[in-house]
């Protein structure tokens, strides 16, 4: 019997984007649908009919589950190799990692109570970190090297 290796960085990263993958699949809601409530309390502060913020953030909400299965599909691309596309598509996927985190305190401190609401906010701030993580832990190998 021979000894497991330990996972490269790569590796590693494709777990962690996975798993972040899975949850946003589960849970429904992610960093796509934080943009779309901030937009949506964009729109309640900006005095006037806006109906253009209204209209973006309806969108980003039918489209929020697909970003699970393109989070899942950046860590298979990150598996096989394909760093950078893969870590676009995981971007992609969590509706810009950082930026949904801080809109996503901002919601907190504006409305606790309405985003808290939603069942899935703990698992869905977790997805957000395992794919930031996957995306700073996936490196793209120098020339020459191989895994």
């Amino acid at each position: 019997m021979s000894a497991s290796r330990p996972l490269t960085n790569n590796q590693f990263a494709a777990v962690l984007a996975f798993f972040a993958g899975l949850v946003f699949v589960a849970v429904g809601w992610n960093g796509t649908r934080i943009v779309a409530e901030f937009l949506y309390l964009l729109a309640e502060v900006i005095p006037g009919p806006d109906p253009a913020l209204r209209v973006t953030a309806a969108i980003l909400g039918l489209i929020s589950p697909l970003s699970g299965a393109l989070v899942i599909a950046g860590a298979i691309l990150i598996l096989y190799d394909r760093i950078r596309l893969g870590k676009l598509v995981v971007l992609f996927g969590t509706g810009a990692g950082i930026v949904s985190l801080v809109l996503f305190i901002v919601l907190l401190v504006r409305r606790p109570g309405r985003i808290l609401a939603h069942e899935g906010v703990v698992p869905d701030l977790i997805g957000v970190v395992l794919s930031l993580a996957a995306r700073i832990k996936a490196q793209v190998p120098e020339p020459g090297r191989s895994r």
